[in-house]
């Protein structure tokens, strides 16, 4: 129902599959995160009986749930995501970081047209950066895990691996691939933060618990965001 006084309209945002999705990736993602420390004994923690096992079977379903996840993404959310968008979304974060600065925020660019039944802009322009970062240490964590756990079948990762290696002093492929395996866990779970802050920030985050968010309404008249997300 659309809130005349206020200006905004209430928007189912997230369905029940997409949050779903969601926190499954953030529960499975931080276990997986505490066994491969307790694994690679990085703070001397012990918190489960296996970890082992529960890292691999944990980082299969990670996999499960990120797969579904960039399907609804491709399918649903494309205009929004799409690497086009990239310079759009890097112009926006500088100058958001330029506002930050002299204390101020850019305007929200996210508003949705009740009459079309349709958001003229669904995220904040830095999301676009985000999913893609997202989606390339995923890829990342996961052929080095593949890695680990399969060598015979990914002996192009060792090759790779050992001539990188070099650059860094060792000419152990599979210290490098782990290492590697270890600075992207690390790397991911900044960028955990980071989102889980910008999510509360810009008031994301309980329409990803109960599915709805209330949106800016715009008239035709005020159609269209800075950037047009398919253009």
């Amino acid at each position: 129902m659309e809130c005349k006084k206020c200006g905004s309209v209430a928007v189912e945002r997230h369905s029940k599959f997409v949050r779903s999705c969601h926190w499954g990736i953030v529960v499975t993602g931080i276990i997986t995160a505490l066994s491969g420390m307790q694994l690679s004994k990085l703070f001397g923690f012990t918190l489960f009986d296996d970890a082992y096992a529960l890292h691999i079977r944990m980082s299969f379903v990670f996999a499960g749930l990120w797969t579904l996840f960039m399907y609804f993404s491709i399918a649903e959310e494309w205009k929004w995501i799409k690497p086009s968008r990239i310079p759009y979304s890097i112009k926006f974060v500088l100058e958001e970081a330029v506002a930050w600065i002299k204390g101020g925020h850019v305007g929200d660019p996210r508003a949705y047209d009740p009459r079309r039944r349709e958001y003229v802009e669904k995220i904040i322009p830095s999301q676009v950066l985000v999913f893609w970062t997202y989606v390339l240490l995923t890829a990342i964590i996961g052929i080095t895990g593949l890695a680990m756990l399969y060598p015979e079948y990914f002996g192009p990762v060792y090759s790779a691996a050992e001539k990188m290696g070099l650059l860094f002093g060792t000419d152990n492929s599979y210290a490098f691939i782990r290492g590697l395996h270890r600075l992207t866990m690390f790397l991911y779970a900044t960028v955990m933060i980071m989102h889980a802050y910008a999510a509360t920030i810009f008031g994301t985050l309980s329409s990803m618990i109960s599915g709805y968010r209330r949106e800016k309404v715009v008239s035709d008249s005020g159609r269209g965001s800075r950037e047009p997300a398919d253009g």
